[in-house]
């Protein structure tokens, strides 16, 4: 039998109970479940946090399809008891999902729902300060998350630098964060998976909701295609950063600006009850631009620079039988970004992005109760373009491109779940994965000392440059030690085929993904982690400590000043190393009443190790946090008013400071009679030195006028205050230097002080 649970809006309830006369199991991030029941009557219960529980009787005469759908909990009266694998029984360990409604509770900048910020409140998971691009899971880099909307890949999931994601709140269904004892379908990078899974259209009606805030407007329209079977969602929203600048800035600035906008889409269609459809759609674009004319000279400077996403898939679902199951994928991924800079007559323009080809199939078999298995295989062409250029300098022009690279990357995976006893459960994967480097393209020629020759060479079109295979053995256990405790062991390999390529020295936009080579190994990562869960149902609280361990090889940095644009030589400014990662983390959750968020703590140590940096000894990584501390709050005031808050507390990040100067003479200058002096720093060892700690205090406020009004129109006003004390986070420190006093003094830039929001959401 094959169950489908949704809520009142018709979107699906991944990880609601269900009992079935004995049997129990758990949704999937579809809503979906299959059981096994022999004909006749039965009874089928389902329940989910922040649901009314929902039963059924009914008559089995053969495999058929259920749905099932969920109320809101209003209020919660008693206690309820929910069937299928919680935390506590769940076989993976270190997961996360938060869905839509605890997304949109949550006080964010500017009144933006953004899941990606949100789930840096987790413990384990950071993110780089106040507009920091990237997200740190488990002393891992920002590349070494694979980031999926409806298992897409998304290799930039930022807008404006990292401040917001690319994922709109109104097209987000929820998001599951796996920080370790990765399952064998998921691969290709280092250190957690953080899918993002959108809604999909109403099938029964018209739908139109939005919101108007102060920097940004959304609106949403979704309903059925065909009534009941078929359904479509497009959502889109759009900053206005540059038209407010135009009102408020000097008419030198007139022509500068920033803005960004997304668009979301998604249609799915029901072919009958056991095939089902589902095409996804994404497209968003960052624009900036500078432009400013010199008063006293009359030349023109400009800097424009825009980059994005485009993504789509399609997938085929089909319930073979009633315990076979598998999906079927066609999937393109689109990153590019370019900037052009002009003064008068003079201009560069350069230019880099990556296409990703993929077709992926996954299967389920439930062979019991107690046994399902899990097989697939996925193939992706990646299409790398390192950088072009074209510089114009009055009469003389120059063309510069880099060559193109390809690169091969292929995938199959086997893994089971075997409840061996009803107290021990076993997880076990072993997935294989495969990577070359293909021409056409040209190569730099490297000695045996690894320093270039001068030389190049060249490949002609499908010739393998390097190749590289792994095995990737996955380990899970749980042991039940009572009804509402347990213990959880993992062991997970990971290997990375691409690297992305930044530094503080880069022109903006600086992103620029790479592949493995003959001199860039696959980056691995070997995880072992431990966890012990406690639930206490009576009074809606569960609680999780973990441990782990991470080692990394094959890791990657630039060397100091590298040049990243417009470089064939790029593997020559690297140095290669090696990382280690451990810490504890604890979470406490109230899931139910009145009163619901969690407390999250992270004690940590993160290290890098290079020959070539800090004598070969290691180092603090540069978001090394010793200490993280989030804390959570939703509290119902009334029927009309909710109120949410947020307190995040972190040690500061780690860099490297000189420790002295002096001045160097360079010669004399015949014509002034003077001597010609620089300054030269020295510095110690690397990110020796702390920023100050970072902590910060979000509230909002969520008001609904009418919210028992039976009208289809429907509204609420969200108030909230980001950095409500007005902390001043440093976002970056830099030396001032004073030639009277001859003092040099450390200074810090802070990048949001205490900011306001009000944001109007309506539907109808």
């Amino acid at each position: 039998m094959k169950l489908f649970v949704s809520d009142s809006q018709q979107q699906p309830v991944a990880n609601a109970g269900i009992k079935v006369d004995t049997a129990v199991t758990i949704t999937d991030m579809s809503g979906n479940a299959h059981v096994a029941v022999a004909p006749g009557k039965c009874q089928v219960v389902v329940t989910a946090p922040g649901y009314q529980p929902a039963e059924k009787i009914m008559m089995i005469q053969g495999d058929t399809s259920v749905p099932l759908e969920l109320k809101p909990a209003q209020t919660q009266l008693k206690t309820i008891t929910v069937y299928g694998e919680r935390q506590v029984t769940l076989g993976q360990m270190s997961t996360h999902i938060i869905g839509i409604d605890q997304l949109k509770r949550m006080p964010v900048l500017f009144g933006e729902v953004d899941p990606l910020k949100t789930i840096t409140l987790l413990p384990g998971v950071k993110n780089g300060g106040d507009a920091g691009a990237g997200i740190y899971v488990r002393g891992g880099g920002p590349d070494q998350n694979l980031v999926l909307l409806d298992g897409i890949t998304v290799y930039n999931p930022n807008h404006l630098l990292g401040a917001f994601s690319i994922f709109n709140g109104d097209a987000v269904n929820n998001v599951e964060v796996i920080k370790g004892g990765m399952p064998a379908e998921y691969g290709g990078r280092l250190s957690s998976v953080i899918a993002v899974t959108s809604r999909d259209g109403n099938k029964d009606s018209l739908k139109v909701s939005g919101g108007i805030g102060l920097i940004s407007s959304r609106l949403t329209a979704e309903g059925p295609l065909v009534k009941g079977k078929s359904s479509f969602l497009i959502s889109a929203r759009r900053t206005y950063f540059d038209q407010l600048a135009k009102l408020i800035a000097p008419d030198s600035f007139r022509n500068s600006g920033y803005y960004f906008y997304d668009i979301n889409a998604k249609v799915t269609y029901d072919i009958n009850a056991s095939n089902s459809l589902a095409l996804t759609f994404y497209n968003g674009k960052d624009k900036f631009a500078y432009a400013r004319e010199q008063e006293s000279s009359g030349r023109k400077r400009n800097f424009r620079a825009d980059w994005g996403n485009a993504i789509a898939g399609l997938t085929w679902k089909q319930q073979i039988s009633k315990k076979l199951h598998q999906e079927l994928s066609l999937v393109y991924s689109y990153f590019n970004l370019g900037s052009n800079v002009t003064y008068d007559t003079d201009g560069i323009i350069f230019s880099s992005g990556l296409n990703d080809y993929q077709i992926k199939n996954d299967w389920l078999y439930h062979a019991n109760d107690k046994l399902f298995l899990k097989a697939g295989w996925q193939l992706i062409r990646h299409e790398f373009k390192p950088g072009a250029g074209e510089t114009n300098a009055g009469q003389q022009e120059f063309d510069a491109k880099i060559s193109k690279q390809y690169g091969r990357e292929a995938a199959g995976y086997l893994s089971a779940g075997w409840d061996v006893s009803r107290l021990f459960h076993v997880t076990g994967g072993l997935r294989v994965s495969y990577f070359d480097q293909v021409g056409p393209t040209e190569r730099v020629i490297y000695g045996e000392d690894g320093v270039p020759t001068g030389k190049s060479e060249k490949y002609n079109k499908g010739v393998v440059i390097a190749r590289y295979y792994y095995p990737e053995p996955r380990l899970g256990l749980r042991y039940l030690l009572a009804k509402d405790a347990s213990l959880k062991l993992s062991y997970t390999r990971t290997v990375q085929y691409l690297q992305l390529a930044t530094t503080s020295a880069a022109t903006f936009p600086s992103d620029l993904w790479i592949p493995v080579s003959k001199l860039i190994k696959p980056g691995i990562a070997d995880q072992v982690a431990a966890g012990f869960y406690q639930e206490f149902p009576e009074k809606g609280y569960e609680f999780s400590i973990e441990t782990y361990y991470k080692r990394l090889q094959n890791q990657v940095e630039f060397k100091p000043g590298a040049q990243l644009l417009l470089n064939q030589n790029l593997e020559g400014e690297m140095v290669f190393g090696t990382g280690r990662a451990y810490g504890i983390e604890l979470l406490l959750q109230k899931k139910t009443g009145a009163l619901t968020g969690w407390i999250g703590y992270t004690l940590s140590r993160t290290e890098r190790t290079f020959p070539e940096l800090n004598n070969g000894k290691p180092y603090p990584y540069r978001y090394d946090r010793t200490h993280d501390l989030s804390i959570t709050a939703n509290y119902q005031l009334s029927k009309k008013w909710i109120f949410s808050g947020v307190f995040v507390y972190g040690t500061g990040n780690a860099l490297t400071m000189p420790n002295g100067r002096f001045v160097y003479n360079l010669g004399y200058n015949t014509k002034t009679d003077e001597p010609v002096l620089t300054n030269i720093d020295q510095y110690g060892k690397v990110n020796d030195y702390r920023m100050p700690a970072y902590h910060r205090l979000d509230l909002s406020f969520s008001f609904t006028p009418n919210p028992d009004s039976k009208k289809r129109f429907k509204s609420n006003w969200v108030f909230g205050v980001y950095n409500v004390y007005n902390r001043m986070n440093p976002y970056f420190i830099y030396l001032d230097v004073d030639e009277e006093k001859e003092t040099i003094q450390g200074k810090q830039v802070t990048l949001f002080p205490i900011l306001p929001s009000v944001t109007w959401n309506f539907n109808f």
